[in-house]
């Protein structure tokens, strides 16, 4: 991981031959112009072909940028915070199967306890990497040859040391928890329950079969970019007061949405 200018470093990935793939989430005007001026081959809805197809339009799409698309980007370079995204290099022809990589990482858990992971989040992104050690890029970077991002303070340059198609971990790293091991937070999270939610976490085990629940629970959170204790213990708690123990879609992020802005909504919706 180093600094970088995006500039400099677009300029170098395509003195290389590579091509520019701009993600970005849906919200932002830059998608209106990019889609107006783009043929088809050179863009897709990342949920598009997936089992949130119908969402296709409200989530993140890719973009193969040239030096005519660099006047409709410059704003969103020059003002990263607004979170819009990330670029890679990709090679020529890669966009489709590059694209099929992520549909294959969007959601996380079985049905119906699903949860989309928001990867085109730059926040989720640079999450995600600072704790993949080297080997582990490849499985979760894909055909993506370099990578450049906004880490929170700095444009940063990751390069893929093994661009390709690989498969999906059966335990995928990028999914970790930054703050501890997995085992260390099922057992918070089931301390918890136990001492202030008894009543209600026993449906979880009465009748069985929500072995998983705790586990799927903790991945979404990570899935939504939600690393404290108070947002976990929320997402918990809200949880085992639904139906089947299972969130309604619309609570998942909304585009543009932070993850303090998604919980801040949340809330005001329980207590409303």
């Amino acid at each position: 991981m180093s600094a970088v200018s995006p500039r400099a470093w677009m300029a170098q990935q395509r003195a290389c031959g590579r091509e520019i793939a701009l993600v970005l989430d849906s919200g932002f005007d830059e998608r209106t112009s990019l889609l107006a001026c783009l043929p088809s081959e050179r863009w897709c809805a990342f949920y598009a072909q997936t089992e949130v197809a119908h969402m296709a339009t409200l989530g993140p799409s890719c973009f193969l940028i040239g030096e005519p698309e660099a006047k409709t980007v410059q704003a969103l370079l020059d003002q990263p915070q607004r979170h819009w995204g990330w670029l890679a290099s990709l090679a020529p022809d890669a966009l489709a199967a590059w694209a099929a990589h992520w549909r294959a990482r969007l959601l996380i858990g079985q049905r119906p306890q699903q949860a989309l992971y928001r990867f085109h989040d730059n926040r989720i992104l640079a999450a995600a990497l600072q704790r993949l050690p080297s080997a582990a890029l490849p499985a979760y970077l894909g055909q993506a040859i370099s990578i450049c991002y906004w880490d929170g303070q700095r444009w940063a340059q990751v390069d893929n040391p093994l661009p390709g198609v690989h498969p999906l971990p059966t335990a995928p790293v990028w999914l970790a928890h930054g703050s501890g091991s997995e085992a260390v937070l099922l057992a918070n999270a089931h301390r918890f329950l136990l001492a202030h939610h008894f009543a209600a976490y026993l449906k979880v085990f009465d009748p069985p079969g929500h072995p998983d629940w705790l586990r799927t629970q903790l991945a979404r959170a990570r899935a939504w970019g939600w690393e404290t204790p108070q947002q976990r213990e929320f997402l918990l708690v809200q949880s085992l007061s639904m139906p089947g123990l299972v969130l309604p879609e619309e609570w998942g992020p909304q585009a543009g949405e932070s993850p303090q802005m998604h919980l801040h909504r949340l809330r005001y919706r329980t207590v409303g």
